[in-house]
Parts: C-alpha cells; structure tokens; sequence
C-alpha cells in the first residue's frame, strides 16, 4: 500500500541514519548541455539534511554534456549498454551510496524537491519513495493529454492488481536505498524501468511512499520519448511482472471476460429451446461453448501459475533465509 507523505520541517530527519549516511543523485543523461549544468548548480544550492554525492551517467552524448561534467567537478561514467534501465542499474552497480536518488537531466524534476523525497528513508518510514506529478501542480503542457490518459491507465491497473494507491507509477523522480534497488528484479533497458521498479517493490513488500513534487516543460532538447512506441513497451512490461506477481487475478479478469462474453449467445439459445422447443441458431450454440470453454481454461490457467508463484516465493524465502544466517 502506498501514502502520501508532505514535508514535516527539519525535526528527527536523521534519527535512523548516521551523519555517515551516504547519499548520491543519479543523473541519466544523453545530449543534456543546455539543462544539465544548472541542474547540479541546483542540486548544490539544495539544502540536504545529508551530504550528497552526485553521478551522472552518460548514454553516449556527442554535445557538449561531458565537458559540463569535467567543468563541474562531477564524477561521470560511460554507460555500457542503451537505454535509461540499463544506465540506473550500471549506475547503481557503480554506486556505494546507502540511499540513491533518479533525476532526469532534462530539467523537468525541481532539486527542491529533494528533501522531500529523502525524509521518509531517513525517517525509516519508507524503502522507495515516489515523486508524483500528479499529487501536486505542474507546468502546463509539460506532460501531454496521451501520456496523461497512459499513465492513469497504468496507475489503475497496478493499484486494482496490488491493492496500492499508486499516483504516478511512470515517474522518473525517485529515491530509495541501495540495497533495495538491488533487491528489485529488473529486466527493463529503456523508460518502462520506473514501472518495473513501482509493482516490483510493491509485489516484494516495500514500504512505497509518494510525495508531492513540482514538475516542468523540458528546456531545450526534444523529449527522447516515443508516446505509442514507449507507451506498448511499458504496457507489455506492466502485463508481463503483473502475470508473474498475481496471475490468479490477471487470469480471473480475462476469464470473467470470456463467461460474460459468452452469456448472450447462450441466452438466444436457452430462449429458443423454452419458446420453440428446438435449437436452430447451431453457431450460437458452438460459439457460446467456445467463450465458456475458454472462460474455463483461463481460470485454471490463473490457478496453476498462482501455484507457481506461491511456490517461488516460498522458495526464495528459505534462500534469503539460509543467506542471512
């Protein structure tokens, strides 16, 4: 279950971690020269209840990014691989910082929000937490009317699958500590990786926490994202972790489907049987079998891969378990 924490002023923000605490702001970035060196001025001028490092990952920028980087006095490392995912997990990897925190470079996240995002980790009141757009004003036009209509879509279908209350599922402003991060199965090279991250940490049981951010127009470069073409690669990724976190549900969905599909041909030729006495509508009569015969399979379908879950759960609990000893 997620919650919505505000910002509850300077008191008890370091009773669980240590001055010793270390924190580092990931940056992924990729031709981010106009917005990337007011960023970390930014993040400097940033009053922090801790010290913070910063980290910027680079995809492979042929503009003027690295030399910001060098200018600033900010360590930066070549991403191997493509893609925002691949770049957060080769940042992490490279990272020994007790909590982590994702920022876009492209301007649109506000580095004032980043005491807010950092007080319920501090606090031990969350494991992940969630820079929501939505809980708070944003720009006009900095978020389109389809990526809107995607991101509720998607909101919705997390929180009816988890029981969460999940706002911003699509976020790429967030912070969370390290070792969880390395917890999450991620599978994701591009933007669908802060989907993956959200039902992931909800489906292990992760304290989940959203607060309220600011949110901008990106400044200068176009946005690297494609609406339709990130928008099915996120919707597949979504359909895939949610098959694999409670296939019983997805399953009962599409085969409920399937049963209420199939009552109207089967009314025409239970109608014709009471009136008539006879059948005569015989592709009703195939055609309502098949939509209940489906209907069936997909609910024993859900209820073996439940078995499946269930049992892999229990299995990497005993080796979590045989680890900690």
């Amino acid at each position: 279950m997620t919650r919505e924490l505000r910002s509850s002023g300077q008191s008890d923000r370091t009773a669980i971690f240590s001055k010793d605490t270390k924190i580092e702001i990931i940056i992924p970035t990729l031709n981010e020269e106009r917005t990337l060196g007011k960023l970390i001025e930014n993040i400097r001028s940033s009053v922090l209840p801790l010290k913070a490092s910063t980290l910027v990952i680079d995809g492979g920028s042929t503009d003027r990014t690295l030399d910001i980087c060098e200018r600033e006095n900010v360590r930066y490392i070549i991403q191997k691989g493509k893609g925002k995912g691949s770049a957060m997990r080769e940042a992490v990897e490279q990272s020994d910082a007790d909590i982590v925190v994702f920022i876009d470079g492209d301007g649109t996240y506000s580095p004032s929000d980043l005491e807010s995002l950092l007080e319920p980790l501090l606090n031990d009141q969350a494991d992940m937490v969630v820079g929501s757009r939505i809980a708070e004003k944003r720009e006009k036009g900095s978020i389109s009317t389809f990526n809107t209509i995607g991101n509720k879509l998607f909101n919705r279908t997390i929180n009816f699958a988890l029981k969460s209350s999940i706002t911003d599922s699509l976020s790429g402003y967030r912070a969370l500590y390290r070792k969880t991060f390395k917890d999450l199965v991620l599978f994701s090279d591009s933007f669908e990786i802060e989907v993956e991250m959200t039902v992931e940490a909800l489906a292990k049981g992760y304290r989940v926490v959203e607060v309220p951010i600011s949110y901008g127009i990106r400044q200068g470069s176009k946005t690297k994202l494609d609406p339709l073409g990130d928008g099915i690669k996120i919707g597949r990724t979504l359909l895939f972790i949610l098959m694999n976190v409670n296939p019983l549900k997805f399953f009962g969905v599409i085969s409920l489907a399937f049963f209420v599909a199939g009552l109207f041909p089967g009314a025409l030729v239970l109608y014709e049987k009471i009136t008539t006495g006879n059948i005569v509508s015989i592709p009703s009569v195939v055609f309502s079998s098949l939509l209940f015969v489906t209907g069936t399979i997909s609910i024993v379908v859900g209820m073996v891969s439940e078995l499946v879950v269930r049992s892999r759960r229990r299995l990497e609990h005993l080796i979590n378990r045989k680890y900690e000893r």
